[in-house]
């Protein structure tokens, strides 16, 4: 079973739950900071509503998206990925 924390966890996938989640942790934000006032509590949940809206507005990356390896910039395969000219076929 996948963690739900997991940012590459297909809940994530469709725009409209990223959305919904910074437009919940900034309306609590605006909460605490115009109604409860609580200064610990005003800095704890904007610091949740900044890092959700960096990762999944700002930053976010589809992991469909990604490439299957990473390529060097000269074009060869990274290291560790093994072409067929590297094999040792005794």
């Amino acid at each position: 079973m996948k963690r739900v924390s997991d940012l590459n966890h297909p809940f994530y996938r469709p725009l409209w739950r990223r959305v919904l989640l910074v437009a919940v942790t900034g309306a609590w934000a605006c909460y605490e900071n115009f109604v409860v006032k609580d200064p610990m509590w005003m800095v704890l949940t904007a610091g949740v509503f900044v890092y959700a809206a960096w990762v999944f507005l700002i930053k976010w990356v589809d992991p469909e998206d990604k490439p299957a390896e990473t390529v060097a910039s000269d074009g060869e395969p990274s290291v560790g990925a093994e072409s067929d000219e590297n094999v040792d076929r005794n």
